[in-house]
């Protein structure tokens, strides 16, 4: 597991967890394009009439039971006559083996109009006797297959109905459907189509993968993950116009600044050293109620605008960041309405925080032209703040996708100061997002020399050694860590990621309870704790507690509405328990919601993988009539 906050890579674990048991599509021989007929029952004989009873010595016939007693015969029967009946059936039947025989000859031939037109008149003979639907769907799959080879897709997709009017899973019919929809670039109707084939999989075999026997599926998984990634593009398209539309309410309604979670920000602050200065300026500060009776006072200009950025940064010490932003840029908007720049004494300050607000908003232009500014304003003998906000620079390069361009950032940040811990600190992450795993250490290394009790730094380095595989180097860096700060949740719940990584679950658990006991606002806690009790059973024997599990992913959703990997889990546990196909229907609109709240497409990704195959599961339970998910 690994925290909100750290790249969360799921990739086809992801699809592999909802899709279950992904099938196989191999691929057919010409061979076995076709399909042999099933057979067909000779008509039994005509039936013999019967002579009215002979009545016994001394008794009178009741000609009413005679009547009953002798079989009826059928309205044909009594027009052709038996034997006309079963010469028409041979007659039938022998069109009907002959055209087929025909339609296989030209096959193979390559002739597949002609090939279709011959399956097409066996087709005609099978209708007009009962009882071969069997062959019927036999001959229509046969066409279909005609069709697709001779290009006449719509035709083939005709015939594909009809036999699934007659056989709703017939696999060969399905499989014909998504090729051809695949084809004409339609892969959600394709992905759909091999998810039937897949749920009828299933269904059947229920008994035997619940025992754990092996099996040999339909359809192979990398087809599913290769169709599912076919359908990003338009799907992502789709998913920004929904946010977008989303985002738009929200700033109709005054909800327009959407920020993170509370710790999510908090724990950014922190990864600064500067963090403690600020801390203790806005401490040593008028608290909110004094500062607010100041601005009620009459006073303008530069004197508000200075008193609006205390404010927003005492607001910001609170950890009411909402409230603190608004300050800000009201402070912004006075400043640049009456042109205060120059009278300000906070000016410099205001930009940062501006940029801050603006970054964690995800107004990523607006936040690097802030810290540009600020670094124009700000003192270049301020060696260590140049060097931050440069290091800030950076962050928002690398938010945006621009590796590159974060690096540069970074090794100007390094030029100013070559040990600027911060620099250091955030570039190891650059490094890790690389798979720069080695530089990354140096980093991590050269910035706790020169800052040891930087939190930020022993837990990035636990965490670094988690992923060079060191479980032992780990846990050192995080009972550093504990000793540098007791009871701090973010460090209860990297350990608990490392027990879990080491399979010690039940300790792991522990260690989130403790993290959502220390500080109850860290979604990573809870959604943590979620995963490790669906690894615990509630009882030696039982399944886990699972209804204690979505309590908790809900909890750390209603904490953190933009984490995007709880809404994966959550949605995925809420699948395995549904029983009602129709309880589908709300595990979509969850992951609907979580896209309103991504960012980039990257966030989107994952995201939009599971609610692509849970629509396609959603809408081929429907297309194979189902009504529950046993």
């Amino acid at each position: 597991m690994e925290p909100k906050h750290q790249k969360i890579a799921l990739a086809c674990v992801v699809l592999a967890s909802v899709v279950g048991l992904l099938v196989v599509m191999n691929r057919k021989s010409v061979e076995d394009d076709v399909s042999d007929l099933p057979p067909i029952d000779d008509p039994p004989p005509p039936a013999q009439s019967q002579a009215p009873p002979v009545p016994e010595a001394g008794k009178v016939v009741d000609e009413g039971a005679a009547k009953k007693d002798t079989p009826k015969t059928s309205n044909t029967n009594k027009k052709k006559g038996g034997n006309g009946d079963r010469s028409e059936k041979l007659r039938l039947t022998k069109i009907l083996e002959e055209s087929d025989k025909e339609g296989k000859k030209l096959f193979k031939a390559g002739k597949y109009i002609e090939a279709a037109d011959a399956f097409g008149k066996a087709i005609e003979a099978s209708r007009q006797i009962s009882g071969l639907e069997k062959q019927l769907v036999t001959l229509l799959n046969n066409r279909s297959a005609m069709y697709e080879k001779a290009g006449m897709v719509d035709l083939a997709l005709e015939d594909c109905a009809s036999v699934l009017e007659l056989e709703v899973a017939h696999e060969k019919a399905r499989k014909k459907r998504a090729r051809i929809f695949e084809s004409l670039m339609e892969f959600k109707k394709a992905l759909t189509e091999l998810c039937a084939i897949q749920l009828d999989f299933m269904h059947k075999n229920k008994a035997s993968l619940m025992r754990g026997i092996p099996l040999n599926p339909p359809v192979e998984q990398k087809k599913m993950e290769d169709l599912c990634e076919a359908c990003l593009p338009a799907a992502t398209r789709d998913a920004e116009q929904m946010r977008d539309e989303w985002q738009k309410k929200r700033v109709k309604e005054g909800k327009n600044h959407s920020l993170p979670a509370k710790h999510t920000v908090g724990m950014l602050m922190e990864s600064f050293s500067s963090c403690s200065v600020w801390r203790s300026e806005a401490e040593a500060d008028l608290d909110l109620g004094a500062l607010a009776l100041e601005l009620a006072r009459d006073v303008a200009g530069a004197e508000r605008a200075d008193l609006l950025f205390r404010r927003g940064r005492r607001n910001a010490f609170e950890a009411k960041y909402d409230d603190a932003f608004a300050d800000f840029r009201l402070a912004e908007d006075l400043a640049e309405k009456e042109s205060l720049q120059g009278e300000m004494k906070s000016y410099p300050q205001l930009l940062e925080w501006l940029g801050v607000c603006k970054h964690l908003s995800y107004d990523l232009t607006g936040a690097i032209v802030a810290y540009e500014k600020c670094i124009e304003a700000t003192d270049k003998n301020d060696s260590n703040k140049q060097a931050e906000l440069r290091v800030k620079c950076a962050g928002i390069k690398m938010d945006a996708g621009e590796i590159e361009v974060a690096d540069g950032w970074f090794t100007k940040a390094l030029e100013i100061n070559p040990d600027f811990p911060d620099a250091l600190l955030h570039r190891s992450n650059l490094y890790m997002l690389k798979r720069d795993l080695e530089s990354a250490k140096k980093d991590i290394e050269k910035c706790l020399k020169v800052k040891p009790d930087f939190l930020a730094a022993q837990l990035r380095q636990a965490t670094l050694a988690m992923h060079l595989d060191q479980p032992d180097q780990a846990l050192s860096c995080l009972e550093l860590a504990d000793t540098l700060c007791p009871k701090n949740s973010d460090v209860q719940v990297y350990r608990g990621e490392l027990f879990f990584t080491m399979g010690k679950v039940d300790e792991a658990l522990k260690c989130f309870e403790k993290g959502m006991e220390y500080d109850p606002s860290n979604p990573n806690a809870y959604v943590n704790a979620a995963l490790a009790i669906m690894n615990i059973p509630a009882v030696v024997g039982s399944p886990p507690d699972t209804g204690r599990a979505c309590d908790l992913l809900e909890k750390g959703l209603e904490i953190d509405p933009q984490f995007q990997g709880a809404y994966i889990h959550l949605g995925q546990l809420k699948l395995t328990l549904a029983k009602d196909i129709e309880e589908c229907v709300p595990v979509i609109d969850l992951y609907k919601e979580g896209l309103c709240q991504c960012r980039t497409k990257d966030e989107m990704a994952d995201l939009l993988k599971m609610l692509i195959m849970a629509e396609a599961q959603y809408d081929a339970a429907k297309l194979l009539g189902m009504t529950t998910m046993g």
